[in-house]
């Protein structure tokens, strides 16, 4: 194996491995748990090569935060058990434009007989009458499963050997699998629990590798769950790509998938049925493009998009470029960047002169409308810039190849250089029809799930 390794390397090597020893078929506690770790074996791997930064750790005053959340919405459990007894169940998502949960926010106005499902601690979301604090439910049974490690140990160790072989993984990973094996199966029982106390007959939801475990418990109960896209979909995504596995045959993946639109429909193989997977649209896109699309910006400021993974090879890319041009950036942090650090590097390098940083949180569809010309490695909101006809460079670091087949677009440049970024910037632009969200994604929402929960 090349000592050069890149995610599709990785996510290549995965998918040979999972055909040849047929990894789906494996069961641990009669669950088909390859599926449930499918996931966070790749991130482990990505993050031991070194080719992905590291993601922050949580803060001391965000655990306050999280303790407080905790005590609070224990007073108000009992209270809310009522909220068990409704028919649709929406698990809510963590990027937010202050309260308001950008992928299921629309779905209050349209669903009736709800009921919010929160997780994380409490953290970027306020309980309300319709909402429950699952973590409350799952802490108790987590402090008893703590210590208690998957029962079929050589099972766990022979998939370890297979990884350990063809990544050069330490004994380290051992460990790591068997307390993710542990954490997967017992959250899944966890839920499985959960929804048979419920009367819940649909659940929708963001991101469901995140939540892989409450779909296989919904599965297991015939709870159909819905799935609301949330980021880019493409065959270098394991959370989506199954190219060798039949159709529905993955009890993780959610039944139906939404999409933002028919650009995406062919972006990845699917493991459901193509009539399963429905492009609607996004209605928070769909709000903001028809407030803020116009442009009347002739700036040069290049916007770059920053993300978690990204965020350093960007700044050093940043860096790099102005030592020898003399470029102004607007830097589009990400909602959970260390802004501070961010300024720091800036200042260290003589540099914070021609940046302006912006916070995570702002609204960057309004940022959009300042802008000619964007720049990120494979972020979503790219794609958002680009619905705004802003000039598009692909920055050539780890992950870029996420969004390969974007290159072709245009007024789209791959970005591997400071003289790449001056041919960007000199583009001139040319018109294009190619929709990569569709219009009308509120009406489509609104059809869609009026059908789909009218006899519920």
């Amino acid at each position: 194996m090349s000592k050069i390794l890149s995610p599709k390397i990785i996510i290549n090597k995965i998918l040979e491995l999972e055909k040849k020893n047929k990894l789906f078929d494996w069961i641990i506690d009669d669950v088909y748990f390859y599926q449930l770790i499918r996931m966070e074996v790749y991130y482990y791997i990505i993050s031991k090569k070194k080719i992905f930064h590291q993601q922050p750790i949580l803060k001391k005053r965000k655990i306050f935060k999280v303790i407080y959340f905790v005590l609070r919405d224990l007073l108000l459990i009992n209270k809310r058990k009522n909220l068990l007894k409704r028919k649709i169940c929406i698990i809510s998502h963590q990027r937010r434009i202050g309260k308001k949960d950008i992928y299921t926010g629309y779905l209050k106005k349209i669903i009736n007989n709800f009921t919010i499902l929160h997780q994380s601690a409490g953290l970027n979301f306020s309980i309300d009458q319709n909402s429950i604090n699952y973590d409350l439910y799952v802490v108790k049974k987590k402090l008893l499963s703590f210590f208690k490690f998957s029962q079929n140990k050589k099972k766990t160790d022979e998939l370890a050997k297979i990884f350990q072989k063809s990544f050069l993984l330490d004994n380290n990973f051992k460990q790591y699998l068997n307390l993710i094996i542990n954490n997967k199966i017992n959250s899944y029982k966890i839920g499985l629990e959960f929804f048979r106390k419920s009367s819940f007959k649909k659940i929708i939801l963001v991101n469901s590798y995140a939540n892989n475990h409450l779909i296989y418990a919904a599965r297991k109960l015939k709870i159909p769950t819905i799935e609301l896209q949330h980021g880019i979909i493409n065959k270098n995504h394991l959370g989506y790509h199954y190219p060798r596995v039949k159709k529905n045959s993955i009890s993780a993946f959610p039944d139906k998938l939404i999409l933002f639109g028919e650009f995406w429909k062919d972006k990845s193989e699917y493991p459901i049925n193509k009539n399963q997977i429905i492009p609607l649209g996004f209605p928070h896109f769909d709000e903001n493009f028809n407030k803020y699309r116009k442009n009347n910006s002739n700036s040069n400021r290049v916007l770059v998009i920053s993300q978690q993974t990204t965020q350093e090879y960007l700044r050093s890319f940043i860096k790099n470029t102005i030592k020898k041009k003399k470029i102004y950036f607007t830097y589009k942090a990400h909602p959970k960047e260390d802004l501070k650090k961010a300024a720091t590097f800036f200042k260290s390098h003589n540099i914070s002169k021609y940046i302006k940083i912006i916070s995570g949180d702002k609204n960057i569809f309004k940022i959009f409308r300042k802008h000619q010309i964007q720049i990120g490695v494979f972020s979503t909101a790219l794609f958002e810039g680009y619905s705004y006809e802003l000039k598009t460079g692909i920055v050539d670091l780890p992950g870029s190849e996420n969004v390969n087949f974007f290159k072709n677009y245009p007024n789209v440049k791959i970005i591997k250089s400071f003289t790449d970024l001056i041919q960007l910037i000199d583009l001139k632009p040319k018109k294009f029809k190619k929709k990569i969200f569709n219009l009308n994604a509120k009406k489509n929402f609104k059809a869609f799930f009026h059908k789909e929960l009218k006899n519920i």
